[in-house]
């Protein structure tokens, strides 16, 4: 089966994590939570994660960043080239397709219908899913659930949390015109690198 992201991957969208993570980190600073300092720098979701687990008391005010970038994103999404067509291609080849977003229902579902690519999924998992965001890779706990038996998962994303979050499940990651410095830099290995979406089906097939 072959796992997706979203963002970036199957849509494009100005949605700007990084822009994201500078704002979370910028408010907790003002709230007295004081992040241990790192290189590389902490994602958004890492943020999040840390925050359910170290301030609880801030999380809803913490999560209300990124909804709020979400929101102002899906509503100039747009579809990425190729990605209606690689899609039915893989159903063709008799893939099982899921996607795995660190976005929460509402954006993901709102996205989905209205590129019509929901027919196209067996299986959705978004933050509400998660117990841990990418780069955590809780997300496959729930495609494992789903089904149990499956030999083989593969993921397609276009950013080091998608690869950070593949290689801790132990599942083969496709690099989508990602930063493939970036990715060396966090030690994520790629299986594979494609510069459009339908170079995934030659790939898969």
């Amino acid at each position: 089966m072959c796992v997706f992201d979203l963002d970036h991957t199957l849509v494009s969208s100005p949605l700007d994590l990084r822009a994201v993570a500078r704002e979370m980190e910028a408010f907790l600073r003002g709230r007295g939570v004081a992040l241990p300092p790192r290189e590389p720098r902490w994602s958004g979701a890492e943020m999040f994660d840390f925050v359910r687990r170290e301030a609880p008391h801030l999380a809803d005010e913490t999560l209300a960043i990124p909804v709020a970038h979400e929101r102002r994103a899906m509503q100039a999404a747009a579809l990425e080239a190729g990605a209606a067509e690689t899609l039915a291609a893989l159903r063709e080849l008799g893939l099982t397709l899921a996607v795995w977003t660190n976005n929460d229902r509402v954006a993901a579902r709102h996205v989905l219908e209205r590129f019509d690519l929901t027919r196209h999924f067996d299986l959705v998992v978004t933050r509400d899913e998660m117990r841990a965001l990418k780069p955590d890779p809780d997300g496959l706990r729930v495609v494992r659930e789903r089904w149990p038996e499956a030999a083989r998962i593969v993921m397609v994303g276009d950013s080091w949390v998608d690869g950070a979050a593949a290689q801790a499940g132990g599942i083969p990651f496709i690099a989508y015109r990602a930063d493939h410095a970036e990715l060396a830099l966090r030690g994520i290995a790629v299986t594979a690198a494609i510069a459009s979406l339908p170079d995934l089906v030659v790939a898969l097939a």
